[in-house]
């Protein structure tokens, strides 16, 4: 699936007609829609604000505000699984297929039902499965986890989210004809005169993710302040002037430890975006956020795991997903481990996960054993025994920073650590040259960035509100590396003081600034200490 339609032509079908006048348009039983702006800074954690209760399909574009539809497949709608269709890429890591000769285990009733969609309660009645878990067939190195038709209005926003527990979601938009009845409702997003937002292949553009990397993701959201406020604290994308944010003057070899204004002096040999490669690397940088607009009917998007975006819908629009983990990159999981235990209200995790990990028998069955398949296959790819090993490196790591994985008993322990020291000792062969090139270069969570960097640079995130800029600069360094800046919130929205070199100097700003705070002064005093920098210089966009 994808690709296709969306020019207006008569041999293509208009997928928000399909979803809403269908004979299984409405449902048994209301469902849960959010309304746009779901997760704004300063919003509450807690609030059924965005929230509203619809009975079908239609009431998700026909009324007066924009409203966003995540439908999960389950036994209580008729509405067609149109996201089994998918055509996953990268077999090698999302195959769902168990291989011929993989261990079986012995099931019980229950556990064969496993794969279907639905629970049963305390009555023996059918129930609907909740968001995490309808999907259940291990036993590939693709894990799915569920799969959902998304019905969304026009301008509905989504707010900064990290995807449930380290999964990637595969997602197409479906066909639309520009030349269909306006639907009814006044939502003030929809555009009045027709025009639609093109796409790279011509097709209108249903939904645009902002994406920002792992190692970005204290710029964009500050789970300490969250959970001390249970209001979410996000960067707004919308309202952020480059005066409430460091310049890249000030994030140079040496910060400035006197107070910003026109008479600041700056170390100008910082690198910025336009600097030709060789130049020296800054000790921090500002973000870079990937954009990718989903179009009707054109290309599918992969979304990668933990990596913190928002999604701005464009136009009236459906859109199909599913969600699959890979065992060839469990070190997603577990930072996703790390970071939700850090949240006041962390989610309900995937059945995959609070099963399989934490039970001996399934997780020898459907994760040791095909890891260390994966990781001893001689015909396998360069890339998929790389991360075979990754994952099992992850599960075997004592640190912290590894994943929780109850299940793995010491006899798999061992068996996983004799394996591992056998691919080392390949890695310095011959035969083992192309490996241990693709670790050392092309590997990002090997080279650079690693899971253990990422955990250890977590646990000390927004200490005192002061944040750590060079913590996960490419050139390596502590945990608590410098250059600093204190960080104040406005309605859930972050405001960065100076950088400095020293956390002492940014704690000092911070009171600065929490006095302006409370003056209804902050806006003039960031703006005395960077309007002289101009505005030139701001996150990059790609």
């Amino acid at each position: 699936m994808g690709g296709g339609g969306g020019d207006g032509g008569a041999a293509t079908a208009d997928a928000v007609s399909w979803a809403c006048d269908s004979p299984w348009s409405s449902f048994p039983r209301p469902k849960v829609a959010m309304v746009g702006g779901w997760g704004a800074p300063g919003s509450h954690l807690l609030s059924d604000r965005y929230m509203r209760m619809v009975g079908s399909f239609a009431e998700v574009v026909d009324g007066d505000e924009p409203l966003n539809l995540q439908m999960f497949h389950r036994d209580d709608t008729t509405v067609p699984v149109l996201p089994e269709r998918l055509r996953w890429p990268l077999p090698e890591f999302f195959d769902t297929r168990q291989s011929p000769d993989a261990p079986t285990i012995e099931q019980s009733a229950e556990e064969t039902d496993r794969g279907t969609n639905h629970a049963i309660d305390a009555e023996g009645n059918k129930t609907a499965l909740p968001a995490q878990g309808a999907l259940h067939r291990p036993g590939g190195v693709g894990v799915p986890l569920d799969m959902a038709t998304r019905l969304s209005a026009a301008g509905a926003l989504t707010w900064w989210h990290l995807d449930d527990c380290g999964e990637f979601v595969f997602q197409v938009g479906l066909p639309v004809r520009r030349d269909v009845q306006r639907r009814v409702g006044a939502n003030p997003f929809r555009r009045s005169d027709g025009s639609e937002l093109l796409g790279p292949t011509g097709r209108p553009v249903c939904k645009l993710f902002v994406f920002a990397a792992r190692e970005d993701y204290e710029w964009i959201a500050q789970d300490g302040v969250m959970n001390q406020t249970m209001k979410q604290s996000a960067l707004d994308l919308f309202d952020t002037p480059t005066h409430r944010l460091p310049h890249r003057r000030e994030m140079c070899g040496d910060p400035s430890r006197t107070p910003l204004g026109p008479g600041a002096k700056f170390d100008d040999s910082g690198r910025s975006s336009g600097s030709p490669p060789g130049a020296v690397d800054p000790p921090a940088k500002l973000p870079t956020f990937w954009v990718a607009p989903l179009e009707c009917g054109g290309c599918p998007l992969l979304s990668p795991p933990n990596w913190i975006h928002c999604v701005l819908t464009v136009r009236d629009c459906v859109m199909v997903e599913e969600r699959r983990l890979s065992l060839a990159f469990l070190d997603e999981v577990a930072y996703f481990q790390r970071r939700a235990a850090r949240w006041c209200e962390p989610p309900v995790q995937y059945r995959f996960i609070r099963e399989d990990l934490n039970d001996v028998v399934r997780c020898r069955a459907h994760v040791v054993s095909p890891l260390l398949k994966m990781l001893t296959d001689e015909h396998g790819s360069v890339a998929t025994r790389c991360r075979a090993r990754s994952s099992l490196r992850t599960l075997v790591d004592a640190s912290g920073a590894g994943l929780d994985a109850s299940g793995l008993d010491e006899r798999a322990r061992r068996e996983i650590e004799a394996a591992l020291d056998a691919f080392e000792a390949f890695l310095k062969t011959d035969a083992g040259e192309a490996c241990a090139d693709f670790i050392r270069h092309r590997d990002a969570r090997e080279n650079g960035v690693g899971l253990g960097r990422l955990v250890r640079a977590m646990s000390r995130e927004g200490d005192g509100n002061v944040h750590a800029l060079g913590a996960l600069r490419p050139s390596g360094g502590a945990v608590d590396d410098g250059p600093f800046a204190a960080v104040v919130h406005e309605r859930g929205a972050p405001r960065w003081g100076p950088v400095r070199g020293t956390r002492e100097e940014a704690a000092d700003d911070r009171r600065t600034m929490r006095r302006a705070v409370k003056e209804g002064s902050l806006d003039d005093l960031l703006r005395g200490w960077r309007g002289h920098l101009g505005g030139d210089e701001g996150a990059v966009v790609k």
